[in-house]
């Protein structure tokens, strides 16, 4: 059997690898240059409480905070567009960030030499993270090898999307526990070799990615693997309901 490499992405759970550093006590507000038309993940030594977005074209931002994450998508038309980002953390404590779109890095860490105490609870809260990403890491090597995940049931669906470089199909998923696990078929459809990006699939609710191969020759299919977080599944079909 063939051994594919994981290449797994958990994008709430684990440290980034590459990532620009930027230190929270210099004092005033904070400027992030990020990428525009990408998801940036900005990562914090405190859980987030809430997130504000202050600007005058929302549109062209969007802002998503979990757990010790900020999820930042520009979508900006002008390089001079900019927005303010204040962040709370559990202490209440507030965090200006100047936000621009035209640079290169997606990924930073912030960090602070000031003992931040949350909660009584956090050294918990860490060692329950730890068990989620450890299940998450086994679920996807299992998905990955076509083994069997216990406690999960195959679910037959016919899905189909089309992108201007690619095919995506989906023809089942498992189910089962807090998690979905479902299995994409991805078709280069260019005359040209595409490089796969965990960032171009990333929406709400997913927890980890991994491809078969990461590059695909014109008209070569190829597997992708996404753990899906249930319950922002059920959260959204609830906000569809109303």
């Amino acid at each position: 059997m063939k051994v594919f490499k994981i290449l797994a992405a958990i994008i709430c759970l684990s440290g980034a690898i590459y990532a620009k550093t930027i230190s929270l006590d210099t004092g005033g507000s904070i400027h992030v240059n990020l990428q525009n038309n990408k998801m940036n993940l900005l990562k914090f030594p405190f859980i987030i409480q809430s997130a504000q977005l202050s600007t005058e074209t929302p549109e062209s931002f969007q802002v998503t905070s979990k757990n010790m994450s900020l999820i930042i998508l520009p979508t900006t038309l002008e390089p001079d567009e900019t927005a303010d980002v204040v962040l709370f953390s559990l202490t209440g404590e507030p965090y200006l960030l100047k936000i621009t779109a035209t640079g290169d890095e997606q990924q930073f860490v912030f960090t602070s030499n000031k003992v931040i105490n949350e909660s009584p609870t956090r050294e918990a809260k860490q060692f329950e993270t730890n068990r989620i990403e450890r299940d998450i890491t086994n679920i996807m090597k299992k998905a990955a090898a076509g083994e069997p995940i216990p406690g999960y049931t195959k679910v037959e669906v016919k899905k189909q999307f089309l992108t201007p470089d690619l095919e995506m199909q989906k023809e089942f998923f498992y189910d089962g526990g807090k998690y979905r696990v479902e299995t994409w078929f991805l078709k280069n459809t260019t005359n040209q070799l595409l490089t796969l990006d965990f960032t171009n699939f990333y929406t709400d609710g997913v927890l980890a990615m991994s491809f078969e191969v990461n590059k695909l020759e014109p008209g070569q299919v190829g597997k992708m693997w996404m753990i899906i977080n249930k319950s922002t599944i059920a959260d959204r079909l609830n906000l569809n309901q109303k």
